[in-house]
């Protein structure tokens, strides 16, 4: 008779605790059930887009190569548009700005590679825009915003790259030394021959360094 007294009050102790929390635990339930499958669905979700996206960005590469710019640039701008948040559309936006500036239309280059700087998914696309705009804008005579525009700290993997920029533009304005400072900062990140001969080049045309007084 105690087990049974003892079972029956186990039961009365479960009523009353599925009466006071039966639903939230439901709910709870029903939550974490919805919550699986909807980031089972997200991931899917993203996958199908990233996987479109790729398939469109191979034919811009491929109307490229057949000299067909305008239907590149067709389809690039969907990427852009329908696909921006997959990594293909900053390297779309960094495709039409070639196109842009082989066609003459500088300012929509700048407009396209500012666009890549600012919403591209992968850190390297956003730096190749980066110091593409900063040269472009170097050629357009703004040295001073281009010089501030690569002012970054962080730098990505692009150090050798952001420092021969820097060298560039420091050297079209004669300053000449610090030009040699940033070539050779460049120099000391480069691990390639042909690269490393290039800068060389560039410093020589510096003509000889300036001796102390």
């Amino acid at each position: 008779m105690e087990n049974e007294f003892q079972e029956n009050d186990d039961i009365e102790r479960l009523k009353s605790w599925w009466k006071n929390y039966g639903s939230a635990l439901v709910i709870g339930v029903a939550l974490g059930t919805t919550a699986l499958f909807g980031y089972r669905y997200w991931n899917q979700y993203q996958f199908d887009q990233a996987a479109k996206a790729s398939a469109l960005y191979d034919q811009v590469v491929y109307q490229m190569k057949q000299n067909n710019a305008d239907q590149a640039a067709a389809i690039g701008g969907q990427i852009m548009d329908g696909y921006d948040s997959t990594p293909y559309a900053g390297m779309a936006a960094l495709l039409l700005a070639k196109i842009s500036y082989d066609s003459g239309d500088v300012a929509n280059a700048r407009r396209q590679l500012t666009w890549a700087m600012e919403n591209a998914e992968v850190d390297a696309t956003r730096h190749a825009a980066r110091i593409r705009l900063a040269r472009l804008m170097g050629e357009a005579g703004e040295t001073d915003a281009a010089l501030a525009l690569i002012a970054v700290t962080d730098r990505g993997g692009f150090e050798s790259e952001y420092s021969e920029l820097q060298g560039d533009l420091l050297a079209s304005q004669g300053k000449q030394e610090e030009a040699r400072a940033a070539y050779a900062s460049a120099l000391a990140g480069n691990n390639t021959r042909e690269y490393a001969a290039i800068l060389q080049m560039k410093i020589a045309d510096l003509g000889q360094k300036e001796s102390v007084q």
